[in-house]
């Protein structure tokens, strides 16, 4: 016997990642108007290698990732940031989580 519920409905790691930060206050700018305008969303820390690091003097780079259900939404919050192309890079990629189970 199976029983339907909402929860049966829902999918899982169907999460986009939407832009690429790497300015801390850029960040938090982003982050304050995502929970103010209730977009569930995640930070994925990106570390430079050592040669990057040491070399090129690469930055960590944050990729700021949300549920795919809510991109129109998260959209409408950046249009109303009005950040420019030097402060955040759009991305809108699938994501790919290695830490997530996949079922296939």
């Amino acid at each position: 016997m199976f029983i339907e519920n909402e929860m049966t409905k829902v999918k899982v790691n169907n999460e986009i990642d939407l832009c690429e930060v790497s300015n801390e206050k850029i960040r938090r700018k982003i982050e304050a108007a995502l929970q103010y305008a209730r977009v569930s969303y995640f930070l994925r820390w990106q570390e430079p290698g050592f040669f990057g690091k040491h070399f090129l003097h690469e930055k960590t780079r944050l990729i700021i990732c949300i549920n795919a259900a809510q991109v129109d939404d998260a959209l409408r919050v950046f249009d109303d940031l009005n950040l420019s192309e030097k402060d955040v890079h759009m991305l809108g990629n699938k994501s790919h989580n290695r830490y997530l189970y996949e079922n296939k």
